[in-house]
């Protein structure tokens, strides 16, 4: 029975070739779209599922939103130290930045010796004693517990040992810094990719660290534990040990299942995921799909009229109705297991994109789970978008079919139209989006954020104390002296990202102001490498020595700052030139500065942060490491000046490598979520376009043909080519007005709800949604027209020979 069914199928195939590729063609890109996204969520959710007793354990962030900042991943260790004095926590867990530990009473060295070379250790954490108990490390040799229990011992991941010693086998070696050694005492596999921990060199936390080191802290709450309650008590005991303004902050429990998607602020780990691309790339490949299963349904009711002859000879032979459906679901299964092969096809060629796209390493898996949810996939679609063609083409009457009496019925005609309207109403809701992202993206690409973003390179995460001397001239020099190159300085601060630090004033006219106040430690020169603009005052200059920070006879710290003019209005001054010269005091009078020039406000890390009042410190060594800032000249070569530079610091620094990038390129990386964003709704709104006039191409080719004795009768009568274009494409285009009364409120709403997050954001505007549906009313008009002229081009006499 089934033979006959797939040899009646292929038959079937062979003689409706239009047909069939227009099926195959939709389906294809419809399933390649799902299961694509389905590689991509499957990855996302992945995040941390085999970590020990994951579904108990919380990372506990800092809520600096009341600061005019943002919630950062990050916590003081203390609060839930003190917790687990509570019956609802199991254990604490404390990873710490090594960089950070000096603000703790607890430095560690960061650079090791290599031969002749400084070598920064990557990645570096001190976390206490029970590490394993929350993450799952694969030991290639040694003891890490040993290594976060004793001092000065070192765990190692296999890539850090493989770059400093060329191989694995180094338990018990030496690495050397200038106060002592360390001795590396285990190596361990590189973590994999789905998790959102990233280290690879581990320590113990110092003894004799401060009881309040800042750093990821996580809870393993006991089964069945309230975690809101626990949160709650939480707060209480970290609010009883504040003072100030620090008695706003808050502190939040996230599950770490989750804290992959939360974890895309500062000082992560490792820039996480985005929860929205991933719902965004669910949500447009299920509307593909569903565009095309409608494209499938609709085409195969408008071909009804073929198949009617052949359904009612099959009924007059004795056919049952059963057996019918049947014949028709198999069909439709053929052309949906057809257009899987294609679509896997697709996916493997376009991969690469796609990967580059999404900043992820998918691949096909041809497993037995990925083998048995295609299959599971492609007879869903089968039957779900066979079924009502298979049962409306069988419900005919095969004594009306045979005398050629057929009527479609109006369910049939009103499945057809809805189909079509929500296609309709999705093309034009897509295109509205993808135009109004790419508008709210330039301007954030475009936003004036007080620096300079392009013609700037990056040199990151050096040694501070490698780089804020005041008579550090060699090494600039050099790097001025590089062709390209038209200034240097420093910065503590990536101007991408986030602040570092505070600095609060109490200003020459006695003004103390309360709020967030960031401060950048930066180097001479810093108005013109870092594209600052001056609005009084002068720059950073080596001829005004004692800007540098120094410390004076009455040991009182003593450096020159720039601010920025919302900070000066805010001090109490209109006019900058009323705030130059004058001098400020900070830490009880301890540190006094000298204003010594205003700048224009900037603002720090991406589009959607609030601009902050800012000021600028001249040779201030406030963190363990800095990068140095290079401006370049308009035709320099930002590829030959990078390799060069590169040559150059390793060399004077004796570093053994050093890391170079564009700050064009991480002002893009601070918003990469948004422009991932738009790059998949511009591809599926075009895809989404694409198979809706493919839908109306299939759909307006069975219209011509069942219209062709009214449309000879037209021409006979006198009727224009473009006349009758209107008429077979009025019913089309008559839908796509009504999917306006959806598609233009439904966007709206999003859209302004995605635009909220912003604090510079456009304003939606009428063409844009005009455009949208005049381009899909377009878009359908061409299609039908392509086809209607070919009908109205026929001699009347040979459609009405017969009549």
């Amino acid at each position: 029975m089934f033979s006959s069914y797939l040899t009646t199928s292929l038959r079937a195939f062979s003689k409706h070739k239009q047909h069939f590729a227009l099926n195959v063609l939709g389906l294809s890109i419809g399933l390649a779209a799902a299961i694509m996204v389905t590689l991509f969520a499957v990855y996302e959710l992945s995040f941390d599922r085999t970590q020990p007793n994951a579904e108990r354990v919380y990372r506990v962030h800092t809520d600096y939103r009341s600061w005019g900042l943002q919630l950062v991943g990050t916590a003081g260790s203390d609060a839930p130290e003190m917790m687990k004095e509570q019956s609802q926590v199991e254990d604490v867990l404390l990873l710490a930045s090594a960089d950070g530990l000096e603000f703790y009473n607890a430095a560690l060295a960061l650079t090791v010796k290599v031969a002749d070379r400084q070598v920064q250790l990557p990645h570096f954490y001190a976390v206490s004693g029970n590490l394993l108990d929350f993450v799952n490390l694969n030991v290639l040799s040694g003891s890490v517990q040993d290594a976060i229990s004793l001092p000065d011992q070192l765990a190692l991941s296999q890539s850090t040992a493989i770059s400093l010693f060329g191989h694995t086998n180094i338990v018990g070696e030496q690495l050397n810094h200038d106060s002592g050694s360390y001795t590396v005492a285990a190596v361990f596999e590189d973590l994999p990719e789905n998790t959102h921990f990233y280290f690879h060199t581990l320590t113990a936390v110092p003894k004799h660290a401060e009881p309040d080191v800042h750093g990821y802290v996580y809870m393993r709450l006991t089964p069945n534990a309230d975690a809101t309650a626990v949160e709650t008590e939480l707060n209480r005991t970290f609010n009883d040990r504040q003072q100030g303004r620090r008695k706003t902050l808050t502190l939040h429990m996230v599950p770490m299942l989750d804290v992959y998607f939360n974890s895309r602020g500062p000082f992560e780990m490792k820039q996480g995921g985005s929860e929205q691309v991933m719902w965004v790339s669910v949500a447009l490949a299920v509307i593909l799909l569903l565009v095309a299963s409608t494209n499938f349904i609709n085409l195969n009711i408008a071909a009804a009229a073929r198949r009617a002859k052949e359904v009612g000879v099959r009924k007059a032979l004795g056919a049952s109705r059963l057996q019918l459906v049947q014949q028709f679901l198999t069909e439709a299964l053929l052309v949906v297991s057809i257009s899987g092969l294609i679509a896997l096809a697709l996916i493997e060629i376009t991969l690469p994109w796609v990967n580059q796209m999404l900043g992820r390493n998918l691949s096909l898996d041809f497993s037995i789970w990925f083998l048995v949810s295609v299959v599971g996939v492609i007879i869903l679609v089968g039957v779900l978008s066979g079924l009502y063609p298979a049962l409306f083409i069988s419900s005919f009457s095969a004594k009306r079919v045979l005398s050629g009496d057929l009527q479609r019925g109006q369910t049939a005609i009103w499945v057809r139209k809805l189909t079509l309207y929500l296609q309709s109403v999705l093309s034009i809701a897509l295109i509205i989006a993808a135009v109004t992202i790419y508008k709210q993206m330039a301007l954030v690409n475009d936003l004036e954020v007080g620096y300079g973003k392009t013609d700037r390179l990056l040199v990151k995460s050096l040694p501070s104390e490698l780089l804020f001397k005041a008579d550090n001239n060699r090494l600039f020099d050099s790097i001025r002296a590089l062709p390209g190159v038209s200034q240097v300085t420093i910065s503590n601060t990536n101007l991408t990202v986030d602040m570092n630090g505070e600095l609060f004033l109490t200003w020459p006219n006695g003004e103390q102001i309360e709020g967030t106040q960031p401060t950048v430690s930066t180097g001479y020169h810093a108005v013109e490498t870092l594209g600052l603009t001056l609005l009084a005052g002068r720059d950073f200059v080596p001829q005004y020595g004692a800007d540098w920070a120094h410390t004076d006879d009455q040991d009182v710290r003593r450096y020159a700052i720039l601010i920025t003019e919302s900070l000066m209005k805010l001090a109490g001054y209109d006019d900058p030139n009323d705030i130059i010269g004058k001098q400020a005091t900070a830490h009880r009078g301890r540190t006094q500065v000298t204003i010594v020039g205003v700048v224009a406000d900037v603002k720090l890390g991406s589009a959607k942060q609030q601009k902050l009042p800012l000021s600028f410190r001249l040779g201030v060594n406030s963190l363990p490491s800095a990068d140095i800032v290079v401006k370049l000249d308009k035709s320099a070569s930002p590829e030959q000046v990078s390799r060069q530079l590169q040559a150059m610091v390793v060399e004077q620094l004796k570093l053994h490598e050093v890391s170079i990038t564009r700050i064009e390129d991480e002002y893009q990386r601070a918003h990469i979520s948004e422009h991932r964003v738009q790059q998949l709704v511009l591809f599926f709104s075009s895809l989404a376009v694409f198979l809706t006039c493919l839908g109306v191409l299939g759909l307006a080719s069975f219209s011509a043909l069942r219209r062709q004795k009214e449309v000879a009768v037209r021409k006979v009568l006198g009727a224009s080519r473009y006349s009758i274009v209107n008429l077979l494409a009025r019913e089309y285009l008559v839908l796509i007005a009504a999917a306006v009364l959806l598609a233009f409120p439904a966007s709206y709403w999003f859209l302004d709800g995605w635009l909220s997050h912003f604090n510079e954001r456009i304003s939606q505007v009428v063409w844009v949604y005009v455009f949208s549906a005049m381009f899909v009313a377009l878009s359908t008009w061409i299609t039908v027209a392509l086809l209607a002229f070919r009908a109205a081009s026929v001699r009347p006499s040979l459609i009405l020979r017969y009549e």
